[in-house]
């Protein structure tokens, strides 16, 4: 995910920046969500069962795909509310992170009772700190190469998958290396809700 979202979020940058004269209608980072064509929307329906994931190989092809569906919904939301570039770049993650989360959810890569188990987990306590240490593993996923995970951080998630019944001690069935890239899309979107409202 690292090289094609660093190239999708310069060109968020790059996106020419206008007068709001509907900024009373902007909605946001939900903003993205009315943008899309029908042909849009199905094409996306159609990738998620694409998704997939081989050993350490991740199907880049079909996450390319909607960054650049994604793209055009956040070009229009850019022009029609007069984002500053920040505000792009944030909406760019956050948008990233929905779209590629439900693709993920709808790939097969984790069963329904995987996902159910991972949802209870999220929503069971305070996961303040789990969520601080997936978004610092985004941010650094960034980088053309890969930062070392603190021995804390490694706690702390691995404390959390351990104790969300999921068998991630499977190395057969990579649920661990599954649950962590679907943990990164959703630590996206959070990360790009927060900052773009943070901006307002």
């Amino acid at each position: 995910m690292g090289r094609k979202l660093i190239a999708i979020l310069m060109g968020a940058a790059a996106l020419p920046l206008m007068s709001a004269p509907a900024m009373a209608q902007d909605k946001g980072v939900n903003c993205m969500r009315a943008e899309y064509s029908t042909a849009q929307r199905d094409e996306l329906a159609e990738l998620g069962p694409q998704v997939s994931v081989f050993g350490a190989q991740i199907n880049q092809a079909v996450f390319d795909q909607i960054g650049d569906i994604a793209m055009t919904a956040i070009e229009s939301c850019v022009a029609n509310n007069g984002w500053t570039q920040e505000q792009a770049i944030y909406a760019t993650f956050f948008e990233l992170g929905r779209l590629n989360e439900a693709a993920y959810r709808a790939s097969g890569q984790l069963s329904d009772e995987e996902l159910g188990l991972l949802d209870s987990a999220l929503a069971t306590g305070n996961r303040d700190r789990l969520w601080d240490v997936i978004e610092a593993g985004v941010m650094a996923g960034m980088g053309d190469t890969e930062a070392p995970v603190a021995n804390g951080d490694a706690m702390v998630m691995g404390a959390f998958l351990i104790g969300s019944g999921l068998d991630v001690e499977n190395e057969s069935l990579m649920v661990a290396e599954k649950v962590g890239l679907l943990l990164g899309f959703m630590g996206l979107q959070r990360l790009g809700r927060r900052e773009f409202g943070n901006l307002r």
